[in-house]
């Protein structure tokens, strides 16, 4: 564990005024500390694996590209798989996969190459069907544009369903669907037709549903918003409102 007073501590877990506010806040510091690059940079060479973890989220997060190369070499090597670095905190599996896609986004809103976003997303899509994503992959994806990603998202949506992950599939039918409303609504019908699971996968079609544009939607999201799930029918409700304000 590394010493509070340490130059690595206040690097990875302070900001500009030398407060700490955790790994998280630091990603998104901007603009970003370049007198710490140096420092982090060393840090993916340290032996202890978490803490160049943490490292490769911050350099990427802040659009270094010696970060997300580090990255990149995380995900084809899925070195990091069953680490226990990011226990979700109600099932606690391990959701490292998924802060990776997220430091990929920021990477992007730091200025860094879409040519290299789109690579490791299909990389991280690849995977996704083997691995535990809360949601920030769904969440990064929705936030860019990626026609290319289309095949992948597909495949990841497929192979995942294949694993018996319903809810985590379910979680890219609002990507697909943004990226290409016919053939979002097409998965979508797939999983109406599925049995209920815990999580519901409801809310994630129903949030898909708004970037639909047939009559048959508003018919599904007007059920839906009828639900006794509250998080159904509030995100049932929201693609409603979104449809109206078109």
């Amino acid at each position: 564990m590394l010493s509070p007073h340490s130059e690595e501590y206040k690097a990875l877990y302070t900001d500009e005024f030398g407060d700490v506010v955790g790994l998280d806040e630091v990603q998104l510091l901007d603009p970003p500390l370049e007198e710490r690059v140096p420092l982090l940079s060393k840090i993916l060479n340290s032996s202890d694996h978490y803490l160049s973890y943490q490292a490769t989220l911050i350099l990427t997060a802040w659009g270094k590209d010696i970060g997300l190369e580090n990255l990149e070499k995380i995900v084809n090597n899925e070195e990091v798989s069953n680490s226990d670095f990011s226990p979700n905190r109600i099932t606690n599996e391990d959701n490292v996969y998924d802060e990776l896609s997220y430091a990929v986004h920021l990477y992007g809103l730091s200025g860094g190459d879409r040519s290299n976003m789109l690579r490791i997303f299909k990389k991280i899509l690849s995977i996704y069907p083997k691995y535990f994503f809360e949601s920030k992959l769904k969440h990064s994806l929705l936030k860019n544009q990626f026609i290319e990603l289309i095949p992948s998202v597909e495949n990841a949506i497929k192979e995942t369903l294949l694993n018996k992950k319903y809810y985590q599939a379910s979680q890219l039918l609002p990507v697909l669907t943004k990226l290409d409303s016919e053939k979002g609504w097409q998965t979508v019908q797939k999983f109406i037709a599925l049995p209920k699971s815990t999580p519901d996968s409801a809310a994630n079609i129903a949030e898909a549903l708004k970037y639909c544009t047939n009559h048959e939607v508003l018919t599904v999201l007007q059920q839906y918003a009828l639900s006794k799930n509250p998080g159904v029918a509030e995100e049932a409700r929201n693609s409603l409102e979104y449809i109206s304000n078109q």
